[in-house]
């Protein structure tokens, strides 16, 4: 039997070839023997087709069933008697049908998938930058978790927060970018602001620049707590809502360890310190804990500069020992 080379076979069957070459190959499939080599190079073609639609190994099994099916198309039965002349034809052209089924697969293989989350947990003392993908910066403070995912999709850009983070947010009208905490979300078009969201804490948004909207959802049900502009601040708690005016500069600055802190109990500034410089502190006196107080820090520095400052002005003093600060 004359051979032919298996090139000129794939180009017949891809309908390439010139009447010259359809010729030479339609005579070539008239020998006998030549329905083995076709049966051969139809099956691996078939494979291949299969392997790259699916994007998965091919089974010795799943060939077994796509070379019956193959023969099946070729009009060869399971003795094996070789097919008409016309059936070879026939082949080719469902092996093209068969490309056409295959290149929808792949379209919706293709089709956009949900985007993987990546999760940041940081620990008490540490403070991260994380920029997404659309250009957003997040500083995530200390013991604090946010997941979001890898690339944005869809009509909104949304992530999560457990703690506190300072947000300088891209600018995308049509894709508005919304954090949830909780029963609490914030949605933005593009600005920067802070938001703290602790377990069992008030959820507090405070705005550096630009408009947010803050939401509670309860039962179902959406409640808008305020339309916040630069230097406003909205906590929720309890069910309740307070409006409070801020300082821009000082939320702006939060990500620089700038604490500012207004009128509040000694022991919620030890709370901060604990998650900022990843110490423990303990009251001798618990009536000192109760103590409000108005002062600014810089956690930035260094701890004992910083304990020093708040014993100066609350009379009051410390002792430390590793990580254990106890205020006497």
């Amino acid at each position: 039997m004359a051979t032919i080379a298996t090139a000129l076979l794939i180009k017949y069957l891809d309908n390439h070839c010139t009447e010259a070459e359809k010729a030479l190959v339609e005579a070539y499939l008239q020998q006998p023997g030549s329905s083995a080599v076709l049966n051969q190079l139809l099956e691996e073609r078939l494979e291949q087709d299969m392997a790259a639609s699916t994007d998965m190994p091919v089974s010795e099994a799943r060939q077994q069933q796509w070379a019956a099916a193959m023969k099946t198309r070729m009009g060869r039965d399971v003795t094996g008697k070789p097919a008409r002349k016309w059936y070879y034809l026939a082949a080719a052209a469902s092996l093209l049908l068969m490309a056409g089924v295959f290149g929808l697969l792949r379209t919706r293989s293709a089709a956009p998938q949900p985007a993987a989350m990546a999760l940041q947990q940081n620990k008490a003392g540490q403070l991260k930058m994380i920029q997404l993908s659309d250009g957003s910066v997040i500083y995530l403070g200390a013991a604090s978790s946010l997941q979001y995912p890898e690339r944005f999709a869809g009509g909104t850009r949304s992530i999560t927060l457990d703690g506190e983070a300072y947000f300088d947010i891209a600018s995308d009208p049509a894709h508005p970018f919304v954090i949830h905490t909780g029963a609490v979300t914030t949605t933005v078009l593009g600005t920067s602001f802070k938001i703290d969201a602790f377990a069992g804490k008030p959820v507090t948004v405070a705005v550096a620049t630009g408009k947010v909207r803050v939401e509670a959802h309860t039962n179902g049900n959406a409640q808008t707590l305020a339309t916040l502009t630069a230097g406003n601040s909205v906590s929720w708690h309890a069910g309740q809502a307070a409006l409070q005016s801020v300082n821009a500069a000082d939320v702006a600055a939060w990500h620089k360890g700038r604490l500012v802190f207004s009128n509040q109990p000694l022991q919620e500034i030890a709370a901060t310190l604990e998650r900022w410089y990843d110490v423990n502190i303990h009251f001798n006196k618990p009536q000192k804990a109760k103590e409000k107080v108005t002062i600014t820090l810089f956690a930035a520095g260094d701890l004992n500069t910083t304990l020093q400052t708040l014993a100066a002005g609350n009379n009051f003093n410390y002792t430390r020992k590793g990580r254990e600060v106890t205020i006497h």
